[in-house]
């Protein structure tokens, strides 16, 4: 059933209200970043705000388009969306394992094959695979009773992994995160057994240093940034290089790192730290006046909120999570349709996720891994994913199809439904 649009009292609407907060906020901490290195040239960034502004626009109108249609129409299509962006990730691997880059087309950045340039615009594949990743899960376990079974989450987990590997290649750590906690939420929402995640949440802990072994210097560099951050441990290094080669951080990093690999997370902190309880102000402070911080405008666009707002203003901004997931979990809990329990949930694990680990590795508490603050931080991609998916969350909420199901997901041991 359809809910009237102008119901206020609509969780939807929180989250539409605390979306343009932190959209503004976003718009605000980009435009009083100074400039911005891009492309090899530095650039206004009353130039990316305007950027950064068509977009938002070009995406209220997507949402609106999207809020018309409804997720279920969008959902059994769920397939096919994966697909095709499951296919467009795989010239990222092709540039980046055989050199042929689409003349062009697919533009390393940093060691990174993660986008394919379009007029006008970079396409980032990974990031709209997350949505449609969400939607293809829903569809899948929306009427399922086999993931009861330890066999049954075989198909799910197989499901993620064929996209996190493909990511992973890219290589793009980071988005690969993001996978688990949406996986995990989903499967537990759809009643899989508590003990059978815990099992392989176990192995997978078991697997995780073998795994860590195989990453590249760089990529286990910035996950020992946590430890790295002590002092202790760094003169650790120096003394018995040998003893901790297994970290991928030798004798003379560990010497540097303030100054060379770990001056992004030492110079973030102090930024947050010097902005007190109200901030510097807009556009005043050394880190936003002097360039002090790198990527001040996308992966640590948290740090120069603190710098300019204080904690205030990173309050304002935790506090629009908080609402968003707050108001997600309540449609998710009060939808009997069990593609949209799922769906809500998917979505509410994704924002959480990213927001825990962007702000996480702008505090030093998370290792850096390319995470950009959802509607914040700066790229298109980014910030069309993370309306796409708030817009079809509220559309959840708007569209509560009649289901003759009881209780979706409640299923005993004989694989028939609960009637308690």
């Amino acid at each position: 059933m359809r809910r009237p649009v102008y119901d206020l009292t609509q969780p939807g609407w929180a989250i539409a209200i605390s979306i343009t907060v932190l959209v503004l906020i976003g718009l605000a901490a980009i435009c009083a970043s100074n400039t911005v290195p891009v492309g090899g040239r530095n650039v206004s960034s009353t130039v990316m705000a305007g950027k950064q502004a068509g977009v938002a626009i070009a995406c209220i109108v997507l949402s609106a388009i999207i809020l018309r249609i409804g997720y279920m129409r969008l959902a059994r299509h769920a397939y096919l969306l994966f697909g095709i962006f499951l296919v467009l990730l795989l010239p990222m691997i092709i540039a980046k394992y055989l050199g042929f880059s689409f003349g062009g087309l697919v533009p390393e950045s940093r060691g990174a094959y993660r986008s394919i340039r379009l007029p006008g615009f970079a396409l980032q594949p990974s990031e709209f695979m997350k949505v449609s990743y969400i939607l293809a899960m829903a569809w899948y376990l929306r009427f399922r009773k086999n993931y009861r079974t330890l066999d049954g989450l075989f198909v799910p987990i197989l499901f993620s992994v064929i996209p996190m590997v493909l990511i992973l290649f890219e290589p793009d750590l980071g988005t690969v995160l993001l996978f688990i906690p949406v996986l995990f939420g989903m499967l537990f929402v759809a009643g899989a057994r508590i003990q059978h995640l815990g099992g392989i949440i176990l192995i997978g802990l078991v697997v995780a240093p073998f795994t860590f072994m195989k990453l590249h210097a760089y990529q286990k560099s910035r996950i020992m940034a946590v430890a790295l951050q002590s002092k202790t441990f760094r003169d650790k290094i120096e003394e018995n290089p040998e003893k901790y080669a297994f970290t991928g951080v030798g004798k003379r990093e560990a010497r540097e790192w303030e100054v060379s690999t770990g001056m992004q997370l030492v110079r973030s902190k102090a930024a947050l730290g010097s902005g007190g309880f109200f901030g510097q102000g807009w556009g005043k402070g050394t880190y936003v006046e002097y360039n002090f911080l790198p990527d001040r405008h996308n992966d640590f666009v948290f740090s120069i909120v603190g710098h300019q707002w204080g904690l205030l203003g990173c309050l304002v901004v935790l506090g629009c999570y908080v609402v968003i997931v707050v108001a997600g979990v309540e449609i998710a809990s009060v939808t009997p349709e069990p593609c949209g329990r799922l769906l809500a949930m998917g979505v509410v694990c994704l924002i959480a996720a990213q927001t825990v680990i962007n702000v996480g590795m702008t505090v030093g508490l998370m290792p850096i891994t390319g995470m950009t603050l959802p509607f914040v931080s700066y790229g298109g991609s980014s910030l069309l994913t993370n309306f796409v998916a708030a817009s079809l969350l509220i559309s959840v909420s708007q569209n509560r199809p009649f289901t003759l199901a009881r209780k979706p997901f409640e299923w005993t041991d004989r694989g028939g439904h609960n009637q308690s």
